[in-house]
């Protein structure tokens, strides 16, 4: 029987040496007491280079073949006690060409201590080529659909202890007829790959010129070209940005990322406090006009119920305040509403006649969540212009082609299928499911609603945090590719200088 297995890796801080817990000791146990052949897929550290050789050692010497397992820069993840540090497992590996796709599987065993999206698309594939899964699982995530999985708890504390339960996991796999009551022999340890390098350097000696005039010929075919790139950011930190402090990409973000720093000096906007949802109707209190980037009249529909109109009306001074006027001169209405704490934090509305900023005056009463969501909004007036869309309004079934949430919504939505592109209609278990099976693709639940939230909360971390340097999770790869347009590059250094800039005199007037 060949046997596909997927575990964590960990290290247990209670011991003074390299002792080695998580998912891929089921690996170890299924090898060492039976004769199938177990490939094993995790994450092995590329950084922790000592450690990862007598893992390999130790997982070859039982039986284990690891040649399908992920390569990530990253320590491995630690325990101690009920402290988890999740390292290297919190990466997506599993669809790398080393996963092994080609293989016929009789059997997948799945401990729950890896990435959640590399679990799923392992739940998929054996659903998809209906091979029979062994779920064994500590309760680190329990969203996943149980139907037709052999799911086995050992525990719920959302803890990666397998290393506790190893008696627990012998005697189920035991049950299933999968391994021997006792360790088996085996005719040797599961060889490394060099003992067949030489093997393989002859054998590609002889068949190179073809393979070479084959690689050309295909070449031709495709016209030189390779993948589209959808899915990777190239960042050209020498590509030059038109501002009067910076020059190119590397020097606009580097200084950006000093503006950032100066800033946590007054304020940290980075901060995401837990929100408390209170349902209400949703109520409007005041309608304000917008001329010259001033409030210019206003409307009452209700008295407000908190707070006073001075202290709302600062909000439109610190929108206009900290985004660059070429941007939201369509702003031409600004509105006071509430649905109660969380729901609805803001929005934007976006016609042909103009474009409406409105701000709950429940959700924004600190100034690091408000600038938050200023920013979030600011991101639609950005990305969502009237004249990108063939009809009155923001539909995006009505976007025309070469604009900026056209190519978004392609490069970063197309994988889904068109029946995802818009899931504010969806009911809330739907939602739940996709953003459950592309959790890596979203920083929050919400991102996934559609393309336009997606880039509005992706342009908020650009804003605020600084770039990710090497991940391969979309919602970072998204983030890195804002830096391979100039223009954001510097709006984002724009953005920043402004805000700081406001801090400081604030700080200034309250000393």
């Amino acid at each position: 029987m060949k046997i596909l297995t997927a575990g964590g890796v960990y290290i247990d801080q209670t011991k003074t040496d390299d002792a080695f817990i998580g998912g891929h000791e089921v690996a170890i146990l299924m090898a060492s007491h039976s004769r199938h052949t177990i490939h094993l897929h995790t994450n092995l550290s590329t950084e922790s280079t000592e450690q990862t050789k007598v893992l390999k050692r130790r997982l070859r010497a039982n039986g284990v073949d690891p040649r399908i397992a992920g390569r990530v820069s990253a320590p491995y993840g630690i325990i101690e006690g009920e402290a988890v540090e999740p390292g290297s497992n919190v990466f997506e590996t599993v669809r790398a060409d080393r996963n092994g796709k080609g293989e016929d599987y009789d059997l997948l065993i799945l401990t729950t201590d890896i990435a959640e999206r590399d679990f799923r698309w392992l739940l998929a594939r054996a659903r998809r080529e209906a091979i029979p899964v062994i779920v064994f699982t500590c309760g680190e995530y329990t969203s996943f659909s149980t139907h037709d999985i052999d799911t086995v708890i050992l525990a719920e504390t959302g803890i990666p202890e397998y290393h506790r339960h190893t008696e627990a996991i012998r005697e189920a796999l035991l049950a299933r007829g999968i391994i021997e009551p006792s360790p088996v022999e085996r005719s040797g340890r599961v060889r490394s790959p060099l003992h067949t390098v030489l093997r393989v350097l002859v054998q590609l000696t002889a068949i190179g010129a073809i393979v070479g005039l084959a690689i050309l010929g295909v070449l031709h075919l495709i016209g030189l070209t390779g993948g589209n790139g959808a899915h990777e950011a190239d960042v050209d930190p020498d590509r030059a940005v038109d501002h009067a402090d910076c020059s190119t990409v590397a020097e606009c973000r580097e200084l950006g990322d000093d503006h950032l720093a100066a800033l946590g000096t007054y304020i940290d906007i980075r901060e995401s406090p837990h929100m408390f949802v209170e349902n209400r109707s949703r109520i409007h209190y005041i309608t304000y006009t917008v001329e010259d980037f001033m409030l210019a009249g206003s409307t009452e529909h209700e008295p407000l119920p908190l707070g006073s109109r001075e202290e709302f009306e600062a909000i439109w001074t610190r929108f206009h305040t900290f985004f660059p006027e070429a941007h939201i001169r369509d702003v031409d209405q600004f509105e006071l509403f509430s649905d109660g704490e969380g729901n609805t934090l803001a929005y934007v509305d976006v016609t042909e006649t103009g474009t409406t900023l409105a701000m709950d005056i429940r959700d924004n009463r600190t100034l690091a969540s408000e600038y938050r969501t200023l920013i979030h909004e600011f991101a639609h007036v950005y990305s969502l212009p009237i004249e990108a869309f063939e009809t009155d309004g923001t539909d995006l079934d009505q976007l025309k082609e070469g604009t900026l949430m056209a190519e978004y919504t392609e490069r970063f939505w197309s994988q889904y299928g068109e029946e995802w592109i818009e899931n504010k209609f969806k009911s809330q278990p739907e939602r739940e499911a996709f953003y459950n099976n592309n959790i890596n693709d979203f920083h929050e639940p919400y991102q996934a609603t559609n393309p336009k939230e997606d880039f509005a909360i992706t342009f908020l971390h650009f804003i605020i945090n600084e770039m990710p340097e090497e991940s391969s999770q979309l919602k970072d790869i998204k983030v890195r590719a804002l830096y391979e347009d100039p223009a954001l590059v510097g709006l984002r250094v724009d953005i920043l200088s402004n805000i700081l800039e406001y801090e400081k005199e604030r700080a200034s007037t309250e000393d």
